[in-house]
Parts: structure tokens; sequence; C-alpha cells
């Protein structure tokens, strides 16, 4: 019996889309200090260039979000209740969260500083500090976290484009990747090969895909290890 792709006719243009559009990850700074005259000024500086922002009065309370959802860049505080500025640093590494860092400490000792940048902070200032300095370095953490942003959001919205393949089409799409032509992918399926043109439109209408290259490119974006 011929295998059939799809029940109805098939569009001549126009793309599917997933029915519910994924939420874009929106950079902030994370204000993550116990001292409420330091949360007071830094929240006043990114506030003057219309940075958004959230304040968390320990690293604790910080850990309790989606980590998932978040991109920007972190000032924290080194010495807090509960959890330092530094073991936060490496909880974030530990599950991978890659946010940029900016440290701030009243006691800016050499082992601190030195275990800071090396686990890849942005910085480290010492209390009082340069404002402007302190600005700037937020504005670079800022451009770093948007940088990343729009890479996690993309590899958002290429996920969900996938998930709206069925496990016949995933198959399609791994011959067309590996150079295939249509009618060897046809007879490794045992379609015919109309059938597995058909499901080729069918996947690049799904995955917004306009050639051949564009195609090929998504899904080496969606499966980096594949080349």
């Amino acid at each position: 019996m011929q295998e059939l792709p799809f029940a109805g006719t098939l569009p001549k243009f126009g793309f599917l889309m997933p029915n519910k559009q994924p939420d874009l990850v929106v950079p902030k700074v994370y204000l993550i200090d116990d001292d409420p005259v330091t949360t007071f000024l830094l929240t006043d500086l990114v506030e003057s260039v219309n940075l958004p922002f959230a304040v968390f009065g320990d690293a604790i309370s910080f850990l309790e979000q989606d980590m998932s959802t978040l991109a920007g860049c972190i000032v924290t505080d080194v010495r807090m209740p509960g959890m330092s500025g530094l073991e936060l640093q490496d909880e974030l590494r530990h599950g991978e969260v890659d946010l940029p860092i900016i440290f701030i400490s009243s006691y800016p000792e050499v082992p601190s500083v030195v275990r800071a940048m090396r686990g890849g902070a942005l910085d480290f200032f010492q209390k009082p500090f340069s404002t402007q300095k302190v600005l700037d370095r937020i504005q670079d953490g800022m451009r770093i976290g948007r940088a990343r942003a729009e890479i996690q959001n993309r590899s958002r919205e290429i996920g969900e484009r996938m998930a709206l393949l069925t496990p016949r089409e995933r198959e399609v799409l791994e011959g067309v990747f590996e150079g295939k032509l249509t009618k060897v992918i046809a007879h490794e399926l045992g379609i015919s090969q109309r059938t597995a043109e058909t499901y080729r439109h069918l996947i690049m209408q799904k995955l917004q895909a306009g050639s051949i290259a564009e195609l090929v490119r998504l899904y080496m974006e969606f499966m980096p290890g594949k080349t």
C-alpha cells in the first residue's frame, strides 16, 4: 500500500508554524548584594542608562529562578550570607549557566581575585568603586549577554521547528543532509520517489527553509556535532 505523508492537498505556499511562539530570553543586569547601600547605588546606575535589571539580596534566592530563561550579566558581592559570590560562580559553571559576572568587594584579597578571574569573571572591583568604570563593564557584560541570548533564542526557535517533524520526516532529512538523491532516500526507506519529494517539501515548510543549503545549515545548527 502506498505510504502517504499527509491527508488532503498540500498548500502551494506558506509555512507551517507552531501554535505557540517560543518565549524570547530578555537580557537583564542581575544585581546580587546584601548591602542595601551598594544595591541602591548599582540600581541607580543601571537605571540611568535604561538597562533592565533584577535585584537579589543573596545568591541562593537568585538560584531559585529558572536558569534556562536567564540572559545578561551578573554584578555580585563576594562576601554574602549563605553563599558567597565565588560559590555562586562555581554553581553556575557546574550548571553550565554562561552569564558574564562582575565582582565587587570591600575586601579584594588576592586569592579571591585570582579565583574569580580564573573562573571566567568579566572584572573585579573594590568598594568604593568608580561608577563609570563599573557601568562600562556592565555595558560590556550586557553586550556579551545579548549576543549569547540571540544564540539561545535562535537555538530555541530551531528546536521548535524541528519538533514539528515526524519520525519519517526526520529520516528523510537525515538523507538530505548526507547528500543523497531523493530516489536513493526513497529506495532506502521503501517509499516512492514522489512520496520522498513530498516529505522533503513538507520538511522545508516546517523548518522555514528556502533552499537545500538553508535546510542543511539549520540541521547543522540543531545538531552541531554533525559535519
